[in-house]
């Protein structure tokens, strides 16, 4: 889920696809001085579909005992196919739900004077940082056209289990629809803001279970907690542009089934003038490619399955308009697509590229051809039924097949 910050003003730019038209204006901010060891995180995640079977309340803020904060497991569930988590804020702490991006930096959650969100003026624990933009205030855009007008402090956080203070912001949708899933953002970029930053988190996973086992867990891990057997485990460079906060990787080439498409390392580079280039992002659904090169793969899927593909007039989501002619719930011959990383082949099956909505099997990339920068980026449906893990220190980032489950 991509995203900047920007200074509040009159003009608004409009960031598409998943844009990050200046990343980590942080001149503003001031983040807590104080360095601790990295915490030890263990965050299950579970994947629920929002839009057939969502508790209610189940996101709804609410106090509780401080005692009983430190106790949350922080569970992580699929919002508008996002990963969400829960922290507590504040003392007396509140609950909130929260998506898991690491394609943004800031962490925030909606508040006001009532007892529906966070609050400052009730919490004994807030405090100021020493340059904020609470004065001015700054918007924080995504690329869905969602933004929140944020006010930032500092405050006592609860995930996990582990407690710490934090700068963070607080706001009001801008929309009174936007952020209805969910009410926050925790920000897991490079960026100073971050939870990665700000805990001195050096390595980080998570694995994400299959869409289509509700049952299964999803988990978060960091620290300690992020060792994995390394049989089976692949590993390509996590890069870096300029002064931006995200990760970066680099994709060479692509392959459906045994057929290697015409893309090669240069498709994807980052170009001189900071263009292009592919980032990894926990908070996008979809993978953003360019237009020419979904076509490629379209292409060649109906070449080897003897299927057809359509357009939809009216998609499920902006930009996901590309479907076979075949009932989702009919099983047909479908090759495995591979995507070549940097010394890595990263395979995906059906369920990885290939999305069920609406009776419809859709091909889950969105053309990025109205992004200035032409930025491509990997979402977290291609990650399914996969340990991904950052490291931060070696700058790598590695990957291997997995029963989330069983973690």
């Amino acid at each position: 889920m991509a995203s900047s910050i920007f200074l509040a003003s009159p003009i608004l730019l409009v960031i598409l696809f998943h844009l990050l038209l200046e990343n980590n204006p942080t001149s503003c901010f001031a983040t807590n001085p104080t360095e601790k060891p990295p915490p030890d995180l263990r965050l299950p995640l579970t994947h629920v579909d929002l839009a057939k079977s969502f508790p209610k309340n189940q996101f709804t803020p609410s106090s509780m005992s401080e005692t009983n904060a430190a106790e949350i497991t922080s569970p992580t569930q699929a919002s508008n196919d996002l990963y969400v988590t829960k922290l507590a804020i504040g003392t007396p702490p509140v609950i909130f739900s929260a998506v898991v991006d690491t394609g943004s930096d800031l962490i925030w959650t909606k508040c006001d004077s009532s007892s529906r969100f966070y609050d400052s003026s009730k919490s004994k624990s807030f405090f100021k940082s020493e340059e904020s933009c609470v004065s001015f205030g700054c918007i924080q855009e995504y690329a869905d056209g969602e933004s929140i007008k944020v006010s930032m402090g500092g405050e006592k956080v609860i995930i996990g289990g582990v407690s710490s203070n934090i700068t963070f912001a607080c706001g009001t949708p801008n929309d009174k629809k936007s952020f209805n899933k969910y009410n926050g953002v925790v920000g897991m970029g490079r960026g100073k803001l971050s939870l990665v930053s700000q805990l001195n988190i050096n390595v980080f996973s998570y694995c994400l279970a299959s869409r289509s086992h509700k049952s299964e867990q999803s988990i978060l891990l960091t620290g300690s907690n992020t060792k994995i057997a390394m049989t089976n485990v692949q590993t390509t460079p996590l890069l870096k542009q300029g002064n931006k906060s995200y990760y970066y990787i680099a994709l060479e080439g692509i392959s459906v089934g045994k057929t290697k498409l015409g893309v090669s390392t240069s498709d994807f580079a980052i170009k001189t003038d900071g263009t292009g280039g592919m980032i990894i992002d926990s908070g996008s659904t979809f993978t953003y490619l360019e237009k020419d090169i979904i076509n490629m793969i379209e292409n060649e899927l109906m070449k080897q399955t003897k299927v057809n593909m359509s357009k939809d007039d009216n998609p499920p989501y902006q930009g996901l308009n590309r479907y076979f002619n075949s009932p989702s719930d009919v099983n047909w011959d479908i090759p495995k697509l591979v995507f070549h990383f940097s010394g890595a082949n990263w395979e995906m099956p059906r369920e990885n590229y290939i999305y069920e909505k609406n009776g419809k099997s859709y091909l889950a990339f969105i053309d990025n051809d109205n992004d200035p920068e032409k930025m491509s980026i990997f979402g977290n449906m291609q990650q399914q039924n996969m340990m991904v893990l950052y490291d931060l220190v070696k700058n790598s980032l590695s990957f291997k097949t997995e029963k989330c489950s069983r973690l």
